[in-house]
């Protein structure tokens, strides 16, 4: 374990000082993330001309959901979609191979071992859009509330992770599907409160699609005063899904050696 966070760390390191280098990349980043920000807190605003409420929520609420929600998108293209993206023409050409050969599990150089430092800048935003809106609503809050807050975050990010690595080793028995834009579709429902969707939606981007932990819950429990039972169970949750995953990833292993053996 140990090991891998040092090679993650000198990865992230390596990643990050090749991307300073390119300032006009960050500044035109800057530029695209403040826009979308922007764009995504107007569209939000022009939903509260007309109710008052979203699902239950208030709109300082939903602006701290938003900034949740772009917190841990930003986290996903750092980390995760600069390996992903690749992965399944790495697994049709056979360039895979050398992933395999390197001496450090598969699945952490195939989901982890590139990174694009430069888009931590929509996660600082995303904190800003968080704290906004929390003060936006006038939210007192409290140390349990906000180490809550950030737990289910991270496990917001290794659920993320986990279910990225299984739709993308769907390659292995299928080199011709690929369900990124499914994934990515499904992913938006997770910029609005799980509440505004009608039943079964609801239950499941709850139970079943767990889209409800990406930001719902998190905020739910920061700023509304949600049970802390949450965490617990999103702990679990991202647990069985990092099991699920290796399952998966080692299955389709024994396919990709097979198939090229």
């Amino acid at each position: 374990m140990f090991k891998l966070l040092r090679l993650f760390s000198a990865l992230f390191s390596m990643s990050l000082r090749r991307s300073v280098t390119f300032r006009t990349d960050m500044l035109f980043e800057l530029l695209l993330t403040l826009v979308a920000a922007a764009s995504s807190l107007a569209a939000l605003s022009v939903v509260y001309t007309r109710t008052d409420t979203l699902g239950g929520w208030t709109p300082g609420e939903a602006i701290a959901l938003l900034g949740t929600f772009q917190v841990v998108s930003g986290l996903r293209t750092v980390f995760v979609e600069p390996n992903i993206e690749w992965f399944g023409e790495q697994v049709k050409s056979g360039k895979f191979d050398a992933v395999l050969v390197q001496p450090a599990p598969a699945i952490f150089l195939a989901s982890l071992g590139a990174c694009a430092p430069i888009s931590l800048i929509q996660v600082a935003l995303g904190l800003a859009v968080v704290a906004f809106g929390v003060v936006h609503a006038a939210v007192a809050l409290t140390v349990v509330g906000v180490l809550a807050w950030l737990v289910l975050v991270v496990t917001a990010t290794v659920i993320m992770w986990a279910t990225r690595v299984i739709i993308a080793a769907v390659v292995f028995w299928a080199f011709g599907l690929s369900l990124d834009v499914v994934y990515d579709a499904i992913w938006q429902f997770a910029r609005y409160p799980v509440q505004i969707y009608r039943q079964p939606l609801q239950l499941i981007f709850t139970y079943l699609l767990p889209v409800a932990l990406v930001a719902t819950v998190p905020v739910d429990v920061l700023a509304r005063g949600g049970g802390l039972a949450a965490v617990p169970i999103a702990i679990a949750i991202a647990a069985a899904a990092c099991l699920a995953a290796g399952l998966v990833w080692r299955a389709g292993l024994r396919r990709y050696t097979s198939a090229t053996s």
